[in-house]
Protein backbone atom coordinates (compact mmCIF):
# COMPACT_ATOMS: atom_id res chain seq x y z
CA UNK A 1 0.00 0.00 0.00
CA UNK A 2 1.69 3.38 -1.20
CA UNK A 3 2.45 5.60 1.67
CA UNK A 4 -0.06 8.50 2.13
CA UNK A 5 1.65 12.23 2.24
CA UNK A 6 1.39 13.72 5.49
CA UNK A 7 -0.95 16.48 6.06
CA UNK A 8 0.41 20.35 5.32
CA UNK A 9 -0.83 21.54 8.82
CA UNK A 10 0.93 18.51 10.74
CA UNK A 11 3.16 20.17 13.82
CA UNK A 12 6.38 19.23 14.46
CA UNK A 13 7.58 16.74 16.76
CA UNK A 14 7.91 17.92 20.81
CA UNK A 15 10.27 16.90 23.44
CA UNK A 16 9.31 18.14 26.79
CA UNK A 17 7.36 20.80 25.03
CA UNK A 18 10.06 22.01 23.55
CA UNK A 19 10.04 21.49 18.97
CA UNK A 20 12.72 19.49 17.85
CA UNK A 21 14.30 22.04 15.60
CA UNK A 22 15.13 24.46 18.64
CA UNK A 23 16.25 21.44 20.76
CA UNK A 24 18.92 20.82 17.67
CA UNK A 25 19.43 24.72 17.72
CA UNK A 26 20.04 24.49 21.84
CA UNK A 27 22.24 21.50 20.98
CA UNK A 28 24.35 23.25 18.49
CA UNK A 29 24.68 26.35 21.00
CA UNK A 30 25.92 24.35 23.59
CA UNK A 31 28.54 22.77 21.29
CA UNK A 32 29.92 26.43 20.58
CA UNK A 33 29.73 27.15 24.06
CA UNK A 34 32.06 24.32 24.65
CA UNK A 35 34.05 25.12 21.62
CA UNK A 36 34.87 28.47 23.38
CA UNK A 37 35.99 26.98 26.69
CA UNK A 38 38.02 24.18 25.22
CA UNK A 39 39.76 26.32 22.60
CA UNK A 40 40.19 28.87 25.10
CA UNK A 41 41.76 26.94 27.25
CA UNK A 42 43.36 24.23 25.39
CA UNK A 43 44.62 26.01 22.04
CA UNK A 44 43.46 24.51 18.85
CA UNK A 45 46.35 22.32 18.29
CA UNK A 46 44.98 20.22 21.52
CA UNK A 47 41.60 20.30 21.15
CA UNK A 48 39.58 17.45 20.34
CA UNK A 49 35.95 16.58 19.28
CA UNK A 50 35.56 14.23 22.65
CA UNK A 51 36.63 17.09 24.78
CA UNK A 52 34.11 19.34 23.17
CA UNK A 53 31.57 16.72 23.14
CA UNK A 54 32.93 16.46 27.57
CA UNK A 55 32.48 19.58 27.93
CA UNK A 56 28.72 20.35 26.24
CA UNK A 57 27.75 17.01 28.18
CA UNK A 58 26.01 15.74 24.25
CA UNK A 59 27.35 12.45 23.19
CA UNK A 60 29.23 12.17 19.49
CA UNK A 61 25.45 11.69 18.06
CA UNK A 62 24.68 14.85 18.59
CA UNK A 63 28.32 17.00 17.72
CA UNK A 64 27.83 15.45 14.07
CA UNK A 65 24.35 16.38 14.00
CA UNK A 66 25.86 20.30 13.83
CA UNK A 67 29.67 19.90 12.65
CA UNK A 68 31.63 17.94 10.72
CA UNK A 69 35.08 18.36 12.48
CA UNK A 70 36.88 20.43 15.38
CA UNK A 71 38.08 22.47 12.72
CA UNK A 72 34.59 23.46 11.71
CA UNK A 73 33.53 24.09 15.24
CA UNK A 74 36.96 26.41 15.71
CA UNK A 75 35.87 28.28 12.73
CA UNK A 76 32.38 28.33 14.20
CA UNK A 77 33.59 29.66 17.22
CA UNK A 78 36.06 32.04 15.42
CA UNK A 79 33.56 34.03 13.51
CA UNK A 80 31.17 34.04 16.21
CA UNK A 81 33.85 36.23 18.79
CA UNK A 82 34.80 38.12 16.08
CA UNK A 83 31.52 39.68 14.98
CA UNK A 84 31.34 40.36 19.03
CA UNK A 85 34.43 42.22 19.10
CA UNK A 86 33.87 44.32 15.67
CA UNK A 87 30.46 44.79 17.08
CA UNK A 88 32.34 46.04 20.73
CA UNK A 89 34.61 48.17 18.33
CA UNK A 90 32.37 49.87 16.05
CA UNK A 91 30.17 50.96 18.91
CA UNK A 92 32.55 52.54 20.44
CA UNK A 93 33.80 54.53 17.63
CA UNK A 94 30.41 55.55 16.96
CA UNK A 95 29.96 57.08 20.22
CA UNK A 96 33.39 58.33 20.29
CA UNK A 97 34.18 62.46 19.83
CA UNK A 98 34.93 62.89 16.06
CA UNK A 99 38.93 63.67 16.07
CA UNK A 100 41.49 61.38 15.28
CA UNK A 101 42.60 60.86 19.12
CA UNK A 102 39.44 60.06 20.40
CA UNK A 103 38.22 57.63 17.63
CA UNK A 104 41.79 55.96 17.41
CA UNK A 105 41.98 55.35 21.26
CA UNK A 106 37.93 54.74 21.35
CA UNK A 107 38.35 51.29 19.08
CA UNK A 108 41.99 50.25 20.89
CA UNK A 109 40.10 50.83 24.12
CA UNK A 110 37.44 48.31 23.28
CA UNK A 111 39.09 46.33 21.60
CA UNK A 112 41.43 45.47 24.55
CA UNK A 113 38.48 45.57 26.91
CA UNK A 114 36.99 42.56 24.41
CA UNK A 115 40.46 40.40 25.11
CA UNK A 116 40.64 41.61 28.91
CA UNK A 117 36.71 40.54 29.58
CA UNK A 118 37.54 37.14 28.60
CA UNK A 119 41.26 35.73 28.69
CA UNK A 120 39.93 32.86 26.71
CA UNK A 121 39.71 35.40 23.21
CA UNK A 122 43.02 35.69 23.14
CA UNK A 123 43.95 31.96 22.39
CA UNK A 124 41.01 32.02 20.05
CA UNK A 125 40.73 35.06 18.31
CA UNK A 126 44.79 36.04 18.40
CA UNK A 127 46.80 33.16 18.51
CA UNK A 128 45.21 30.31 16.46
CA UNK A 129 42.65 32.68 14.72
CA UNK A 130 45.70 34.54 13.12
CA UNK A 131 47.42 31.44 12.66
CA UNK A 132 44.72 29.39 11.25
CA UNK A 133 43.35 32.34 9.29
CA UNK A 134 46.71 33.64 7.19
CA UNK A 135 45.69 31.48 4.07
CA UNK A 136 42.45 33.32 3.83
CA UNK A 137 43.88 36.80 4.46
CA UNK A 138 46.25 36.29 1.03
CA UNK A 139 43.10 35.50 -0.45
CA UNK A 140 40.93 38.38 1.27
CA UNK A 141 38.35 35.75 2.87
CA UNK A 142 39.58 35.99 6.31
CA UNK A 143 37.11 37.37 9.43
CA UNK A 144 40.74 39.24 9.76
CA UNK A 145 40.39 40.75 6.63
CA UNK A 146 37.45 43.05 7.99
CA UNK A 147 40.31 44.13 10.92
CA UNK A 148 42.48 45.56 8.11
CA UNK A 149 39.61 46.86 5.93
CA UNK A 150 38.37 49.27 8.46
CA UNK A 151 42.25 50.36 9.39
CA UNK A 152 42.69 51.40 5.66
CA UNK A 153 39.28 53.02 5.23
CA UNK A 154 40.09 54.75 8.80
CA UNK A 155 43.37 56.06 8.02
CA UNK A 156 42.16 57.39 4.41
CA UNK A 157 39.48 59.17 6.09
CA UNK A 158 42.20 61.13 8.68
CA UNK A 159 44.46 61.77 5.88
CA UNK A 160 42.23 62.28 2.62
CA UNK A 161 45.31 63.88 1.14
CA UNK A 162 48.06 60.43 1.52
CA UNK A 163 49.83 59.90 -1.55
CA UNK A 164 49.39 56.61 -3.87
CA UNK A 165 53.33 56.35 -2.93
CA UNK A 166 51.93 54.77 0.82
CA UNK A 167 51.09 51.09 0.32
CA UNK A 168 47.98 51.50 2.28
CA UNK A 169 47.36 47.88 2.91
CA UNK A 170 50.74 47.18 3.80
CA UNK A 171 50.67 49.87 6.76
CA UNK A 172 47.41 48.65 7.59
CA UNK A 173 48.63 45.18 8.25
CA UNK A 174 51.48 46.45 10.63
CA UNK A 175 48.84 48.65 12.47
CA UNK A 176 46.49 45.66 12.49
CA UNK A 177 50.25 43.12 13.86
CA UNK A 178 50.88 45.50 16.24
CA UNK A 179 47.44 45.70 17.89
CA UNK A 180 47.47 41.76 18.07
CA UNK A 181 51.11 41.29 19.55
CA UNK A 182 50.92 44.28 21.93
CA UNK A 183 47.59 42.50 23.39
CA UNK A 184 48.91 39.43 23.30
CA UNK A 185 52.30 40.33 25.63
CA UNK A 186 49.39 42.34 27.39
CA UNK A 187 48.00 38.94 28.25
CA UNK A 188 50.91 36.85 29.08
CA UNK A 189 52.02 39.41 31.61
CA UNK A 190 47.64 38.78 33.57
CA UNK A 191 46.88 42.32 31.82
CA UNK A 192 49.05 43.84 34.78
CA UNK A 193 49.29 47.45 32.98
CA UNK A 194 45.99 49.50 33.12
CA UNK A 195 43.96 49.70 29.32
CA UNK A 196 45.35 53.37 29.08
CA UNK A 197 49.16 52.50 28.77
CA UNK A 198 48.55 49.62 26.55
CA UNK A 199 46.72 52.03 24.28
CA UNK A 200 49.15 54.63 24.26
CA UNK A 201 51.80 51.90 23.29
CA UNK A 202 49.73 51.32 20.36
CA UNK A 203 49.02 54.78 19.93
CA UNK A 204 53.02 54.85 18.83
CA UNK A 205 52.82 53.43 16.13
CA UNK A 206 49.87 55.38 14.89
CA UNK A 207 51.73 58.64 15.43
CA UNK A 208 54.87 57.18 13.89
CA UNK A 209 52.80 57.25 10.71
CA UNK A 210 51.19 60.12 11.22
CA UNK A 211 54.60 61.57 11.22
CA UNK A 212 56.43 59.78 8.68
CA UNK A 213 53.63 60.69 5.94
CA UNK A 214 54.21 64.66 7.20
CA UNK A 215 57.49 64.14 6.45
CA UNK A 216 57.64 62.79 3.15
CA UNK A 217 54.34 63.71 1.89
CA UNK A 218 53.39 67.14 1.27
CA UNK A 219 50.22 68.38 2.17
CA UNK A 220 49.43 64.94 3.93
CA UNK A 221 49.23 66.71 7.15
CA UNK A 222 45.99 68.33 6.50
CA UNK A 223 43.25 67.33 8.69
CA UNK A 224 39.15 66.79 7.09
CA UNK A 225 36.80 69.22 8.51
CA UNK A 226 34.97 67.45 11.55
CA UNK A 227 31.80 66.96 9.31
CA UNK A 228 33.63 65.03 6.98
CA UNK A 229 35.28 62.64 9.26
CA UNK A 230 32.39 62.21 11.00
CA UNK A 231 30.42 61.16 7.90
CA UNK A 232 33.16 59.00 6.98
CA UNK A 233 33.68 57.12 10.13
CA UNK A 234 29.91 56.35 9.88
CA UNK A 235 30.25 54.73 6.18
CA UNK A 236 32.93 52.77 8.13
CA UNK A 237 30.73 51.37 10.38
CA UNK A 238 26.85 51.02 9.00
CA UNK A 239 24.78 49.49 11.01
CA UNK A 240 23.77 45.81 10.12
Amino acid sequence: MPLQPAPADVKPRMYSGVPQEERTRLRRRRLIDAGIEVFGRQGFARATMRDICAQSRLSERYFYESFKSTPEVFDTVFKHLVRDLMAAVSGAIMQAPPTEKTLLEAGLEAFLRFIRDDPRRVQIILIDGVWREQSKLREGQSELFTYQQVIETLTQGLHPRMSTEIDLKLAASGLVGTAVHTAIAWADTGFKADIDSIVKHNLFAWGGLGRWMKMTVPGSEVVPEQSELVAHVRSVFKPD
